[in-house]
């Protein structure tokens, strides 16, 4: 079979591009970045330069089918934010192939903090409490209250754990005023209004964990969940540590059943010392869980969902754990505090697969020198930080 990938800078694009070459079939990739990982690996037959889907709407989805249609295209999966933009063609890529992207508007819901917060709660499913922010003022007011609780405030459309905002109950309602009208001044919020609302929850304080799926009409296919222990800051995990977690599980299933979803969806949770197991967020697109499924078994969900789901078999993740190393180095600073840390950390480095070096297939690898080379001079020029410019030309933020 044929199978075209989108989001070819992402690591876990790699590990499926890899996963679908090794399994005897044709990968194609279509990427918007001049440089990715995807774009000089053995795993793939041709690698496309489209146009930035959040520029060029109409123009990227024109490409896009040309290629299915020109390359005869079986399955196509997108895979990082860009699935955004290909489900506003779904039904006009649809009839040329299989596409694994849910509907615009249910991608939308799930996309938006505070609507998915709403919709997870109406299911009867644990998610911190929450409220919505739609003007500057609103957000002054919030630090004016004497608050119960610790608070998180974040943009309904945000990634990285980028612009999040703490406040803390037991300063005085001036600091907290004083701390927003700083960082309003500073334009990091100047942006809230009605179109580009924010959502302030109760702060949850335990483990954080993070899952990936695979479904097909309400049904799960795959699944794995994994505790963040090394990440980036606050931000993306970089170590990847099968865990058996049976109330992810069922939170997980009840959702996708619930919702009848299909698709690749990802949820971040926190799990209290009680147990209980609040859904912070949910990315309804392939993320970094798809590297506990290294050994192949992931393309049965891909491509025979039917017979999956009638088998009532869920894909177990493989047992090793996976890391970036490129970003186990940078968090290595985080864990430095203690011996036993620093072991811990060591221990992890000598166990992890890497999910981007690779024999056979090393040019990925080196590639990550081009990529990061290239995400700086963005940066500088638009003055992004690093992590928004690999992501400011595929970033879907609500717009119609």
């Amino acid at each position: 079979m044929t199978i075209l990938l989108t989001g070819g800078r992402a690591p876990c694009t790699l590990e499926l591009a890899r996963s679908f070459h090794k399994g005897g079939h044709r990968v194609l990739v279509a990427e918007s970045a001049r440089y990715h990982l995807c774009r000089v690996s053995r795993a793939v037959d041709r690698s496309f330069l489209v146009p930035a889907p959040n520029a060029d709407r109409e123009r990227f989805l024109q490409v896009i089918e040309d290629i299915v249609t020109e390359e005869r295209v079986d399955v196509l999966i997108p895979t990082c934010e860009e699935i955004f933009f290909v489900a506003k063609g779904l039904e006009r890529l649809s009839r040329h192939c299989k596409v694994w992207c849910p509907p615009s508007e249910q991608l939308s819901e799930l996309h938006d903090k505070w609507r998915f917060a709403e919709l997870a709660s109406s299911l009867g499913l644990l998610v911190p409490q929450s409220r919505l922010i739609q003007t500057p003022q609103e957000l002054l007011a919030l630090g004016r209250e004497d608050l119960a609780q610790n608070m998180v405030l974040k943009p309904v459309y945000s990634r990285f754990a980028s612009r999040v905002l703490f406040l803390n109950k037991r300063d005085s309602a001036v600091k907290k005023e004083v701390m927003l009208q700083e960082i309003m001044l500073q334009k990091a919020a100047a942006s809230v209004s009605r179109e580009t609302p924010w959502i302030a929850q109760r702060r949850v304080d335990g483990r954080h964990l993070s899952t990936y799926s695979v479904a097909h009409e309400g049904s799960l296919l795959a699944h794995a969940a994994y505790p963040c222990r090394y990440r980036l800051g606050p931000g993306a995990t970089v170590y990847f540590e099968p865990v058996e977690h049976k109330p992810a599980l069922e939170w997980v299933s009840l959702f996708v059943r619930a919702t009848g979803f299909s698709g690749q969806i990802a949820f971040d949770f926190i799990e209290e010392e009680d147990g209980a197991l609040y859904a912070l967020e949910c990315n309804p697109r392939a993320t970094s869980g798809i590297h506990l499924f290294s050994g192949g078994r992931l393309l049965e969900a891909f491509l025979s969902p039917d017979k999956l789901r009638a088998s009532e078999v869920i894909i177990a993740p493989d047992r090793s754990a996976s890391m970036l190393t490129a970003g186990m180095l940078a968090a290595a600073a985080g864990n430095l505090r203690s011996w036993s840390a620093l072991r811990g950390w060591f221990g992890a480095l000598r166990s992890g697969r890497d999910v981007v070096f690779r024999r056979g297939d090393i040019r990925p690898g080196l590639e990550q020198a081009g990529v990061l080379l290239d995400a700086w001079r963005i940066s500088r020029k638009k003055g992004l930080t690093l992590s928004q410019a690999t992501t400011m030309d595929i970033e879907w933020n609500g717009e119609a």
